[in-house]
């Protein structure tokens, strides 16, 4: 009875939705009739975290040595979790490595990378809680729709009304592994870089 009033409110929900389940898909997906994901991906490198529950300024810099260093469009992504950790990290003549954004109203940066939070990422303590991603090596393909059905049939008798969305999407690694240095080819880097459990 209220569609006329809520259909603004509800497209917002329902790109909203659409939004965060793609970000899932691309950052963990399993690649069975979905994208598949950078997070547990072959090409993806897990550094060793030095302490458990941890970030310390020889987590971030051992994972920003594991990088693809061909320019691109690279990122911290991280969750909120980690924020104690981060705005803490110290190098070893005690600067602090994180440019705060108070001042200048940019994101956050590590080694003047942005920094972005999502509360899709595993938190701290977890494979995954610190990522440094170059997305120009995670090719996304839209495909048709979306396509949005409407029932009050489904629960009638309840007065509510049921919305589906659907939508074909997928998305994945454009490489299938580390890449090894031409100058030392038993060290890999990766456009890919997790900091392990």
């Amino acid at each position: 009875r209220n569609w006329s009033a809520a259909s603004g409110f509800i497209t917002d929900l329902m790109r909203g939705a659409m939004i965060y389940y793609e970000d899932t898909l691309f950052l963990s997906g399993n690649g069975v009739a979905k994208p598949t994901g950078f997070l547990n991906h072959p090409a993806t490198i897990a550094v060793a975290r030095a302490s458990a529950n941890a970030i310390s300024f020889a987590d971030v810099t051992n994972m920003y040595a594991r990088t693809l260093m061909r320019g691109g469009n690279y990122a911290w992504i991280t969750s909120q979790t980690t924020i104690p950790q981060l705005v803490n990290i110290r190098d070893t003549a005690n600067n602090n490595l994180w440019l705060s954004s108070a001042v200048t109203g940019m994101p956050p940066t590590l080694y003047g990378i942005p920094v972005l939070f999502h509360d899709r990422v595993p938190g701290l303590g977890s494979k995954g809680d610190l990522m440094l991603v170059n997305f120009n090596y995670y090719l996304i393909k839209d495909g048709s729709g979306p396509f949005i059905r409407v029932s009050d049939q489904v629960y009638f008798l309840n007065g509510k009304t049921v919305f589906q969305l659907q939508w074909n999407i997928d998305g994945k690694p454009i490489i299938n592994a580390p890449i090894a240095l031409e100058g030392s080819t038993s060290d890999t880097v990766s456009p890919f870089v997790v900091l392990g459990a």
